[in-house]
């Protein structure tokens, strides 16, 4: 296993100057709440003697006239975002701590010594140029990490992980707790080798479980691994009605059709829903949102229509009908595969590609058509349900 580790120092204080570049040079702070205290979340390079997570009152006492900026996640998950999917194009795997530090499994594209620098050239080029970045290349997650630490600003270090190479390394590069990092410090345990020098079992001991780890971890083992993360996709699809429409079966036909797309696209997908809002807009320029939300990976898509069949018919819209519009976020099934789905969407997909197939000879419409709900509790049989065709 070969791991990278992409360190963004002060992520949240560069993607503020982005939006304001004349704050820079400025001291700044970006304040969060933590409980009911107001702390400091990030700051600038210039300023000295705080450090992330001080109560901003005390803060205030050293530092006189800062700049402060109230933390603005939003906009600070949005930017991660996008360099998260640039990554997520060139890597499979990647795992996220925070907003400064990210953990990329490089085993299946660093097979060489020699591939190192290209594949940082290529982790660089995906980063934005705002961001001083650090990179660190070595065995397992946390040792790449602190081979990025051992990095210079923009560049990358290769870090090989055994007991000769680290023994000089300061015990304050441990992955654990600071508390514990201090502790160790106070017992004189400066460095891995001084650790390294000792029993097994006394750091067992001393430390519990995590002494196991850490004599482990300055005896160059370094078994840990990257837990990648699972992104939620979205679907969308709308329909603009020809003429604007107060007709409430017009409205649910067209309801149909879209929850029907969205579904098929998750079947496809092998995905399940975890939210469907169906929007209506007005053309008095006012919208109606429906909202459903799944709580368990259970779905049926007979529900969602009769949910929604059943909430535009007692609902009175202040004028007609220009567009609906129907979005899902949904996710991957976690607990593996779904196979009795298939056969349905085997089927499905061998009847598109018949009637497409047949379309392209033929030069005709669809010849099948499924029938739908139209009126249910009409007295009059014929207007029960209609024949709508099947046009995938």
């Amino acid at each position: 296993m070969k791991n990278a580790c992409l360190i963004l120092p002060n992520f949240k204080i560069k993607s503020e100057l982005i939006r304001r570049p004349d704050l820079s040079n400025k001291q700044i702070l970006i304040s969060g709440v933590n409980g009911n205290k107001e702390i400091v979340l990030d700051y600038t390079s210039n300023i000295n003697g705080i450090s992330k997570g001080s109560l901003l009152k005390d803060v205030l006492l050293k530092i006189k006239n800062p700049i402060i900026l109230e933390e603005d996640e939003k906009y600070y998950s949005e930017l991660q975002d996008e360099l998260i999917r640039n990554l997520l194009n060139l890597f499979d795997r990647i795992e996220i701590h925070k907003y400064e530090c990210i953990y990329i499994d490089i085993s299946d594209v660093l097979i060489y010594p020699s591939d190192d620098v290209e594949i940082a050239g290529i982790i660089f080029d995906a980063i934005p140029k705002y961001l001083t970045a650090y990179l660190g290349f070595s065995t397992g997650k946390y040792s790449s990490y602190i081979a990025a630490l051992l990095a210079s600003p923009g560049n990358f270090k290769m870090l090989e992980f055994n007991k000769k190479t680290i023994g000089s390394l300061s015990t304050y590069l441990l992955p654990v707790s600071d508390d514990l990092k201090s502790k160790m410090d106070f017992l004189g345990l400066t460095d891995f080798k001084k650790i390294a020098n000792l029993k097994r079992e006394n750091i067992l001991f001393q430390f519990g479980k995590s002494g196991g780890f850490i004599w482990d971890f300055v005896n160059g083992i370094d078994k840990s691994r990257i837990k990648p993360i699972e992104l939620k996709d979205n679907f969308s699809k709308e329909y603009e009605f020809p003429d604007t429409t107060d007709n409430y079966d017009a409205l649910i036909i067209a309801m149909e059709s879209l929850v029907l797309d969205g579904f098929t696209v998750l079947q496809t997908a092998n995905k399940y829903p975890a939210k469907i809002s169906l929007n209506c807009f007005v053309f008095d320029g006012s919208k109606w949102i429906k909202t459903i939300t799944f709580k368990t990976q259970e779905y049926d898509k007979e529900y969602v229509i009769n949910i929604l069949k059943r909430t535009l018919r007692s609902y009175v819209f202040s004028g007609p009908i220009e567009k609906m519009k129907l979005e899902i976020d949904y996710a991957e099934y976690k607990n593996g595969h779904q196979l009795n789905l298939f056969s349905q969407m085997r089927k499905e997909s061998s009847l598109k590609k018949a009637i497409s197939e047949f379309k392209s000879r033929f030069d005709i419409e669809s010849p099948v058509y499924k029938i739908r709900d139209f009126e249910p509790y009409s007295r009059i049989p014929e207007r029960r349900q209609i024949l709508v065709r099947y046009d995938p």
